[in-house]
């Protein structure tokens, strides 16, 4: 065996690493950055997400709507896909205010003896305190109910069903 034939030999083998080494292609040897993760800004949230909590569409067909330039953030049109916003800006789609909080619903058997007021009285038993641990989000009664009666009441934060019900002309 030759000594050339020796050396192939051992380039294939990989032993010594044979004149071949590992590249790193990131232009320079220092080591490559790790993906710091972006600071957590509670106060603020994805414009899809914000329609989508506005109960208008779903997140996907929001981000049709904001590409089509639907949607206007503080009187400008964005059509910025992952535009964050904040909760104080005021957001519209097709000129309506948008408010980012999800509707909630809570149905309740109201008892006899209990009032409907929201505000609590001292001593007095009312219906805010028996739906106080179902939500976060602050539900208000679509309509009021003697103090005597009993039967279904309906809680939201969605004031724009609580409009329409309450209004004399939809016969409800």
């Amino acid at each position: 065996m030759s000594k050339s034939d020796y050396n192939k030999d051992r380039k294939s083998s990989g032993k010594d690493n044979g004149g071949t080494r590992k590249r790193n292609f990131t232009g320079s040897g220092a080591p490559k950055p790790k993906n710091t993760p972006k600071p957590f800004n509670p106060d603020s949230i994805r414009l899809n997400k914000y329609v989508a909590n506005s109960g208008v569409c779903s997140r996907r067909e929001a981000d049709v709507f904001i590409a089509a330039g639907s949607v206007t953030v503080n009187g400008k049109v964005v059509s910025e896909m992952g535009y964050k916003v904040k909760l104080s800006d005021v957001v519209k789609f097709d000129g309506r205010h948008l408010n980012p909080e999800k509707r909630e619903y809570v149905l309740l058997n109201k008892p006899k003896d209990f009032s409907t007021m929201v505000r609590n009285e001292q001593g007095k038993r009312n219906v805010a305190g028996l739906i106080s641990n179902a939500s976060k989000a602050t539900l208000l009664p679509v309509d009021k109910m003697a103090k005597a009666s009993t039967g279904l009441l309906l809680f939201t934060n969605d004031m724009e069903l609580t409009r329409r019900l309450v209004n004399p002309k939809n016969g409800l």
